[in-house]
């Protein structure tokens, strides 16, 4: 089987521009508690003023006076996925919301009806783009090894399992998924990709 997995990288900050008449306002989606106000994320223009994702609203508001900002709604951020889910089924029989901010598809058996993956993926990205969603889309032969791969790859295509241990062995470990506690302990102990794990011994 072949499994596409379609990552949304800034959903909810998508969501919000969607419906926004003016995309190169600044913006930016707030989140925290009432007493500690922080960006959740940031749109480009906002990003080129110099604001950033987890600033507090206060030290963005000295640094920049005038941007917009909204709240960040989980809520409104699952129904797009929920959304999405919709879109995806008219191209795949099997879809699994099973990560966040991604949709996995299963298209081998999808390709008779829309063609080789190049002119698939050309309709995908096109279609995406046209609802207004940024996305990188990657191909594997496991969903959970699209899903990781897609975290550092747009547009890779592994259609055979002969491969994918070495894409997969290619990937930094900080781009796998692993918590960042996790991830904090292997570069400490100078790892840095999973080809170097793997190489570990093993107890017998």
């Amino acid at each position: 089987m072949l499994w596409a997995c379609v990552l949304l990288p800034q959903l909810a900050l998508d969501g919000v521009m969607r419906c926004r008449t003016n995309p190169d306002e600044p913006l930016a989606l707030l989140s925290g508690t009432p007493q500690r106000r922080v960006l959740q994320t940031v749109n480009p223009a906002a990003r080129a003023l110099g604001l950033r994702p987890g600033q507090s609203l206060i030290s963005a508001q000295v640094l920049v006076r005038d941007f917009a900002t909204t709240e960040y709604d989980p809520a409104e951020t699952e129904a797009l996925q929920q959304l999405l889910a919709a879109w995806a089924y008219g191209f795949s029989s099997q879809v699994s919301l099973k990560y966040p901010r991604a949709l996995l598809m299963e298209i081998e058996s999808s390709l008779g009806l829309f063609g080789p993956w190049p002119v698939f993926e050309a309709r995908l990205r096109k279609e995406l783009t046209a609802l207004g969603f940024s996305h990188r889309i990657v191909v594997a032969t496991n969903p959970v090894a699209a899903r990781m791969l897609a975290n550092a790859h747009d547009g890779l295509a592994i259609l055979d399992a002969g491969q994918l241990r070495q894409a997969l062995e290619q990937m930094p470990l900080n781009r796998i998924g692993l918590s960042s506690e996790v991830a904090t302990a292997f570069s400490r102990m100078g790892f840095r990709c999973v080809r170097e794990v793997l190489q570990l011994p093993r107890h017998t």
